[in-house]
C-alpha cells in the first residue's frame, strides 16, 4: 500500500503542486504550453501513428523484432524529435514570458501530465488490485526524475529559443534520444535482477546533472 500511495503523491500531487504554483506566479500560461506540447505531439500524433503502425504494418513489427537495438533508437529518436519540436515551437511561437521560471514550468507542466496520464492514473486504478507493492514505488521514482528531466529539456530548449542558438536544441534532441533508447537497448544486455537498478540510476544521474546546469544558467543570469 505505502508504494502506491508514494507513487499517487509523487505521479498526481506533485504535478498539481507544481500547477497550482504555476497559478501562483503568474505563469499558468508557460506550465499549460508545457502540457499541451505533450499532449498534441504524443498523445495526439506520435502515439497513435505507432499504434497504427504495429496493428498495419508487417515491415514494422519484423523490423522491431529482427533489429532490437536500432528499434530502441529509432522509437527513442522520434519521441525526442516530435516533443522537442513541440517543445522548441510552443515557446517560440506562443510562450511570451521567457525567464528561468517560466521553462521550469513549461517543463513541470510537459513532465506532469505525462506522469498524470502514463502512470498516475494507471497506478491509481490498480490500487485495489495490488501485486508486488515494491514497483509502484519504483515507478514514482522513476517519474521524479522524468519530471526533472522535462524541465531540464525545457530550459535547454528555451536557451536555443532567448540566445537563437540551435545548438541547444539538438542538445535537447540527443539528450531524450539517449535516455529513451537506453531504457529499450540495456535489457538487452543487463540481466533482469540489475536492469530497473541500472535504468533508474542513469536517469538520475543525468537528470540531476542537467538540472544542476539550469541552476548555473539561473545564477548566471542573476548576475548578468
Amino acid at each position: 500500500m505505502a508504494g502506491y500511495i508514494f507513487s499517487c503523491i509523487i505521479t498526481i500531487g506533485l504535478p498539481l503542486l507544481l500547477c497550482i504554483y504555476a497559478v501562483y506566479t503568474r505563469r499558468w500560461i508557460p506550465f499549460l504550453l508545457g502540457v499541451l506540447a505533450f499532449t498534441v505531439s504524443q498523445l495526439f500524433l506520435r502515439l497513435p501513428l505507432l499504434g497504427y503502425l504495429e496493428k498495419n504494418s508487417i515491415d514494422y513489427l519484423f523490423f522491431s523484432s529482427q533489429h532490437p537495438i536500432w528499434y530502441a533508437i529509432g522509437l527513442g529518436l522520434s519521441a525526442a524529435l516530435a516533443e522537442e519540436a513541440a517543445r522548441y515551437a510552443a515557446i517560440r511561437y506562443f510562450m511570451k514570458q521567457r525567464d528561468w521560471l517560466s521553462g521550469f514550468l513549461f517543463g513541470a507542466g510537459h513532465g506532469g501530465i505525462e506522469s498524470v496520464i502514463l502512470v498516475g492514473i494507471p497506478i491509481a486504478t490498480m490500487y485495489l488490485t495490488a501485486g508486488d507493492a515494491g514497483m509502484p514505488a519504483i515507478a514514482g521514482v522513476e517519474r521524479f526524475f522524468a519530471i526533472l528531466l522535462h524541465i531540464g529539456l525545457s530550459i535547454l530548449v528555451l536557451q536555443a529559443v532567448t540566445r537563437n542558438r540551435l545548438l541547444y536544441l539538438i542538445l535537447a534532441i540527443a539528450v531524450h534520444t539517449g535516455i529513451n533508447a537506453m531504457i529499450g537497448i540495456l535489457p538487452l544486455f543487463i540481466p533482469r535482477e540489475y536492469m530497473i537498478l541500472s535504468v533508474e540510476s542513469i536517469l538520475a544521474i543525468v537528470s540531476v546533472s542537467l538540472f544542476i546546469w539550469c541552476i548555473l544558467i539561473k545564477r548566471k543570469e542573476v548576475i548578468e
